[in-house]
C-alpha cells in the first residue's frame, strides 16, 4: 500500500521514519507531485469532493492561497456523495480559516 504524495510530502522526520518502518522504503514525494496527481484525479472524477478539497489543501501548503481557496470552494459546493465527504469538507473549511 503506497502513501499518497501529499501525505508523504508533509511528514515530519519522526513520522517519516515510522512510515518507513511500516511500509519499507518511501517514494520521493513533493507537493508539486501531489498537485499533478490531484489534477488527474479531478479529470477522472470531477464530482469527488475529496479531490478538490485535497488539491486546495495542497495548494495551501505551497502558499498558493488564491488557488487553494478556489479549489476548496469547488469541493465545498459539491453535494455530499461519499461517506467521508462531511469530514473532508470540514478539513477544507479549517484550511480556509488558516489562509
Amino acid at each position: 500500500m503506497a502513501l499518497p504524495p501529499a501525505l508523504m510530502a508533509g511528514l515530519n522526520p519522526v513520522l517519516r521514519a515510522i512510515a518507513k518502518l511500516i511500509y519499507g522504503d518511501l517514494p520521493a514525494a513533493s507537493y508539486e507531485e501531489a498537485v499533478k496527481d490531484f489534477k488527474k484525479a479531478i479529470e477522472l472524477a470531477p464530482q469527488r469532493v475529496a479531490h478538490h478539497v485535497e488539491l486546495g489543501r495542497t495548494y495551501a501548503a505551497l502558499g498558493q492561497k488564491d488557488l487553494a481557496r478556489a479549489e476548496i470552494d469547488k469541493g465545498l459546493a459539491l453535494p455530499n456523495r461519499e461517506k467521508d465527504d462531511p469530514g473532508t469538507k470540514e478539513r477544507g473549511r479549517e484550511t480556509l480559516k488558516k489562509l
